[in-house]
């Protein structure tokens, strides 16, 4: 039983903070990470979470989080200070540390050396880290509880692969998640810093630069750093100027560019960099990343190896080459560069864009060991929650998906992609109302989403509103023209409304789309089904035949019996009516695609059931083509 004056929060910040003083900081993030959970504006919360982060980003969003909440928490504005972001105050005064139970931790302070005499001994090694002692003023629930001590610190710091020259710093890959805006509120999600911060390669130095062009040149990393791309364009062109054939700086302007979205002035940098230095393999990737950016479908497959070939140790161009791949279905030469990428700095968000592809490629259980992985390495970092989400649902763990993807969708409200996930998540519950909340909630937030569409039309269909999964299919189809399931739902939602004709032109406008067995034979299932309700036994009656003849694995039982049972009935019907092929085919009852079906006769028993037959895939990490 508790002590009465201890809350579990309490007892839990007490634990993290045990796990901060003996170095176990993952555990000590995930612990704040579900007080934070619990009450997302607690200023105190937010400076214990800064003591447990890697690197000096992420310790700085968290004070700055902090310190917004409370502009006179102590610790949050000493650990500003420390860190650069605010100038010195001697009117903060030191934290006292004779309080009943003085708790003390340690914090790696890196990057930036923060203007203070006699520490630069300590920062010049980078086995150390800067620290002071913070502490906290009075917590509001626990009395007892009040310093928090800063003091060097010798954790371990992401492992660097050595070069053989400085490069600058590189961008890390922006990963697919689907939309993203600011929130409103105070409160912004971990994964906002995270995903420029767990980079799946180690950071190319930055060259140095001497002289004036050297001020300019920290001012224009500090404002890299802080995501201030005019400022960065800005700075990085003085430098130009004033020293000038320096390829890293036309680089970093293109990087500005390409950031903030002027692609095509990123490109012209990126040209001027390596028209400077052919060399200079960072150009040649960030070309790359600016050309998909205007063109999806660009062929950039020449500067991703160019870029590998001057650089065969670049961990982030081996992981866009293989997205590239990925993008184009190439998913074996896919895999083998996110393994080269893995070899020389494995990290969170690499595993995280494996298990994508792993997801895209439809080897699902593969796909989840490796978001578990990155759920693993960092369980603060959000989109390994939304991809481990997906693999659950992909391996059929329905529960454990809709755990996760909730618990994402608390810190990302946003995210079109993950309602999309969840909705579908729900369908395969079974939970339609759910399902259908949040679809429309991923339909809302990207209004050309087609799998947010796909699992509307699935919806509607299971609960036989055969209208509204109709018109959900048909704009399926209109943002992803190559989707094979979206032209089935739509043939079962036209036979549902026992319009027989346009189920058959359904159907058979997307047989040129069929991959495998699988989807043959829901072909010819809804073609035959079709036939035989328009009278056309012998067409019928050879689909039928065909059906049986697949392989026994890429059918359902019903399916074959009821082909065998069709067969038989075909076969010793006498006389069979209509037996001659049909010599047309048959016509859609209402010709202008704008008007509403007319009704035929209602189907007979033999009508398509309404439940998707297996094969059809869950929601996958592949960006759905607009």
């Amino acid at each position: 039983m508790l002590p009465p004056e201890q809350s579990p929060e309490e007892i839990m910040l007490l634990q993290a903070v045990e796990s901060i003083r003996e170095e176990q900081f993952a555990r000590a993030r995930d612990i704040l990470t579900k007080l934070l959970r619990t009450d997302q504006d607690n200023p105190d919360y937010w400076v214990w979470m800064s003591a447990a982060m890697e690197t000096q980003k992420e310790r700085l969003y968290c004070l700055q989080t902090a310190f917004k909440m409370d502009p006179t928490n102590a610790a949050a504005r000493r650990g500003l200070v420390l860190l650069g972001a605010l100038p010195p105050d001697d009117s903060i005064q030191p934290f006292p540390m004779n309080h009943p139970r003085p708790w003390e931790s340690k914090i790696k302070l890196a990057d930036e050396k923060p203007k203070v005499s006699g520490i630069k001994r300590f920062t010049s090694n980078p086995a150390y880290r800067l620290g002071a002692v913070v502490g906290l003023g009075a917590l509001f629930l626990i009395g007892a509880f009040v310093g928090l001590g800063i003091l060097i610190s010798r954790r371990p710091v992401a492992t660097q692969v050595a070069m053989g020259t400085s490069r600058p710093t590189v961008t890390p890959y922006a990963t697919n998640s689907s939309q993203s805006s600011a929130q409103a509120t105070v409160f912004k999600p971990l994964a906002d810093l995270l995903d420029a911060t767990y980079t799946p390669t180690a950071i190319y130095a930055a060259t140095p630069h001497a002289d004036a062009a050297g001020d300019s040149y920290k001012a224009a990393m500090r404002a890299y750093k802080n995501g201030q791309w005019d400022t960065v364009a800005a700075m990085m062109a003085q430098v130009a100027t004033a020293q000038p054939g320096s390829a890293d700086t036309l680089y970093f302007i293109g990087e500005a560019r390409r950031l903030s979205g002027n692609y095509q002035d990123a490109i012209d940098y990126y040209k001027m960099a390596i028209d400077i230095n052919a060399n200079f393999a960072p150009s040649y990737l960030g070309r790359a990343r600016a050309n998909l950016s205007l063109n999806p479908k660009k062929n950039v497959i020449d500067d991703l190896n160019k870029a590998i070939g001057l650089d065969p140790n670049y961990a982030e161009a081996y992981l866009e080459r293989g997205l590239y791949y990925a993008r184009k279905n190439d998913f074996g030469a896919a895999k083998t560069d996110l393994g080269l990428a893995a070899q020389i700095n494995d990290s969170p968000l690499l595993e995280i864009n494996l298990a994508r592809v792993l997801l895209a490629a439809k080897e699902y259980e593969a796909a989840l060991e490796a978001a578990k992985r990155a759920n693993q390495m960092d369980i603060t970092m959000l989109e390994s929650y939304l991809v481990l989400g997906m693999a659950y649902r992909a391996q059929g763990q329905i529960d454990q998906a809709v755990d996760v993807l909730e618990t994402y969708l608390k810190y990302q409200p946003d995210n079109a992609e993950a309602f999309a996930v969840l909705g579908a998540a729900y369908y395969n519950r079974g939970d339609y109302a759910s399902a259908e909340k949040n679809l429309k909630q991923a339909i809302r937030l990207d209004k050309t989403n087609s799998e947010a569409y796909f699992w509307t039309g699935q919806t509607y269909l299971a609960q036989k509103d055969y209208d509204n999964a109709l018109l959900s299919f048909q704009n399926t189809l209109r943002y992803n023209a190559t989707s094979f399931e979206a032209g089935e739902g739509a043939a079962k939602a036209y036979m549902g409304k026992g319009q027989y004709n346009n189920s058959y032109i359904a159907i058979i406008k997307v047989e040129g789309l069929i991959q495998n067995d699988g989807e043959r034979a829901r072909f010819l299932y809804i073609r035959a089904l079709s036939l035989d309700q328009l009278s056309q036994p012998d067409a019928a009656y050879r689909d039928w035949n065909a059906l049986l003849a697949l392989p026994v694995e890429t059918t359902t039982d019903e399916m074959r019996q009821k082909a065998q049972l069709r067969v038989v009935e075909l076969r010793s019907a006498t006389p069979i009516p209509n037996t001659a092929t049909p010599s047309k085919t048959p016509v859609p009852t209402n010709p202008p695609a704008t008007r509403q079906p007319s009704k035929t006769p209602a189907a007979p028993a033999t009508r398509m059931p309404t439940n998707t037959p297996p094969g059809i895939p869950p929601v996958t990490a592949t960006p759905t083509p607009k």
